[in-house]
């Protein structure tokens, strides 16, 4: 093996995976970005929103164009807006004028919710990346944190 394929092996190799970690520190990048992105969105539906009447509430049952929610013992259809996707049993919606429409559920009156209550969709694990975000949640160490034996990386 001459010196010059040995460089061509050595310089090779190092590219390679120094491209290979780039590529997993951007897919990770990407993921995080989306993952505040959304806990952005959730503590805008729930802890920021000056609606008192609104709540972030969960599917219970779907089909087509009608939802099920259900929150605090409370359980009524809700209809769905055309433009939402990606809506299924387990996801939350952000619902406004739910306060004053459970009243009048745990009352006995039939509540039906319109599609243009429904403002935001969040996929069913939303509250876990947000609880683990906000330093609440299990947090499974990465690859490199769990080779060194340190946490934080």
């Amino acid at each position: 093996m001459s010196v010059d394929v040995f460089q061509i092996v050595l310089w090779g190799t190092t590219a390679l995976l120094l491209l290979a970690l780039i590529i997993f520190w951007w897919r990770q990048d990407v993921r995080e970005r989306r993952e505040a992105a959304l806990a952005r969105r959730w503590s805008k539906a729930t802890t920021w929103n000056a609606d008192r009447t609104a709540r972030v509430v969960r599917v219970a049952r779907l089909t087509s164009g009608v939802a099920w929610l259900e929150h605090e013992d409370v359980e009524f259809e809700v209809r769905l807006p055309d433009g939402l996707a990606g809506v299924e049993a387990g996801c939350y919606l952000h619902v406004t004028g739910w306060a004053p429409a459970a009243r009048a559920a745990k009352r006995g009156r039939t509540v039906r919710i319109g599609a243009e209550n429904v403002r935001e969709a969040f996929p069913p694990e939303t509250p876990a990346i947000v609880d683990r975000l906000m330093g609440r949640g299990d947090r499974r160490p990465g690859l490199v944190s769990r080779l060194l034996r340190m946490r934080g990386l």
